[in-house]
């Protein structure tokens, strides 16, 4: 089990360290990170969702302009 105070540091982290530290701790896995088959069937739903209504989503410039305008 992951300490409180372990917890409170990487919560008190900037969020791009929290980013890089997600990034760690997925290399140092055997084999990555594996989806659950919850997460496959929240994929497929979602998948589903947006080709029935693409206006849902956002191309890869809005998310990444979303994105760095959060981290500004």
């Amino acid at each position: 089990m992951v300490s409180t105070e372990l917890l409170a540091s990487v919560a008190a982290l900037p969020a791009d360290d929290r980013i890089e530290l997600v990034g760690y701790i997925e290399s140092t896995l055997d084999g990555g990170a594996v989806p659950t088959p919850d997460q496959h069937e929240l994929v497929a739903r979602r998948d589903a969702e947006l080709r029935a209504n693409p206006d849902l989503g956002l191309t890869k410039d809005e998310a990444i302009a979303a994105i760095r305008a959060l981290r500004a």
